[in-house]
């Protein structure tokens, strides 16, 4: 045979040249069948996650979650609105709108060992709304819409005095919301006065005077729950516009998360709570409480987490939630008006 046969160019396969094709094939089997059996286990996780979520159990230990779940609930409240938790976390203190119109002090098992009742009036005559424990007295300080003024009572729960806040030209002051800041300071909501005069108030720590304003005129309409963060920066729920106004400690308003369809966007907040770098609003309306991460900077958007509740009767089920308090240990209590009990959610 010549150089230039065709032939010539071929290579000689013997007997281990044979062998090589069948061993890259059964290689590639291998490797096919490893694949499938890691994305079928993957799927596995997946179902395993889905009934333990429909089913109404905990998450997996495992598997890292930023939403809390239900525990328990304390009953013998008629239509709670505010609640607030004693800084040692051992006194759970809830408002409440009908019945004897007064504050129930529970402790943290959910048994009633008081009440907060201000002095001459009926209940008819009373509407306590929203609640807060001053960080340095423990002294508790009840926003009451029909008085319109703030009852303060000792840790103990004697009623000490009463707070009437300045008012407009057009009409009187009346609190609603209220936070202490990390300096101690009390801040509270006005609603009184007419729209244009809704605003934030920031008072010393005993109530008894205002250090300065937030808000320009027009801004808020029926600002509800308020909080602050530990540097300083307030967020507002701004109710009845369905958003969230966040200031920085000037008091500038820096940021918001909007009213909307979309998600993370709200409807009418009214609580509002934070605990680390999560920040937690009560929709009202969407009978549910979102849950956002705070950013290192006011001035950015917080990045929304997901919710939890629903609307219905059921455990963990809201019908027109109101207020939010977390004690130290991350419990999280809220009111669950139309039902009749204060929630108590856990991670």
């Amino acid at each position: 045979m010549t150089p230039n046969d065709e032939t010539a160019s071929l290579p000689t396969i013997g007997a281990a040249g044979a062998a090589t094709a069948p061993l890259a094939d059964e290689g590639r089997r291998r490797r096919k069948i490893a694949a499938l059996a890691a994305i079928l286990a993957v799927i596995a996780i997946i179902i395993v996650i889905i009934i333990r979520i429909l089913g109404g159990s905990t998450p997996l230990p495992s598997i890292p979650t930023e939403l809390p779940h239900h525990v328990s609930d304390i009953y013998g409240v008629s239509q709670p609105m505010g609640v607030a938790v004693s800084p040692s976390g051992n006194r759970v203190y809830v408002s409440e709108s009908e019945g004897r119109r007064l504050v129930r002090v529970f402790d943290s098992s959910g048994h009633q060992i008081g009440t907060l009742t201000p002095q001459g009036g009926s209940p008819s005559f009373r509407l306590p709304v929203y609640v807060a424990v001053s960080p340095k007295t423990e002294e508790v300080f009840v926003s009451d819409r029909l008085r319109e003024n703030i009852e303060v009572y000792s840790p103990s729960g004697k009623y000490l005095r009463s707070v009437q806040l300045p008012g407009h030209a057009n009409g009187k002051a009346n609190p609603l919301g209220l936070a202490f800041g990390p300096e101690g300071d009390l801040y509270v909501t006005d609603v009184g006065g007419g729209r244009q005069h809704h605003r934030v108030l920031v008072l010393n720590g005993s109530a008894t005077q205002i250090l300065r304003a937030i808000g320009t005129p027009g801004m808020f309409w029926f600002p509800n729950g308020l909080v602050l963060d530990a540097k300083g920066d307030l967020y507002v729920a701004d109710s009845n516009n369905g958003r969230v106004l966040i200031f920085n400690p000037a008091g500038r308003r820096v940021s918001e998360i909007g009213r909307g369809s979309g998600e993370g966007d709200l409807g009418l907040p009214r609580g509002i709570a934070i605990k680390g770098n999560r920040l937690f609003v009560v929709d009202a309306t969407a009978m549910m409480v979102r849950v956002y991460r705070l950013p290192n900077d006011a001035s950015e958007t917080p990045v929304y987490i997901g919710s939890f509740g629903g609307e219905g009767i059921g455990d963990g089920q809201f019908q027109y939630p109101n207020g939010i308090a977390i004690d130290r240990n991350g419990r999280i209590y809220i009111t669950d008006r139309q039902n009749g009990r204060v929630q108590n959610w856990e991670y």
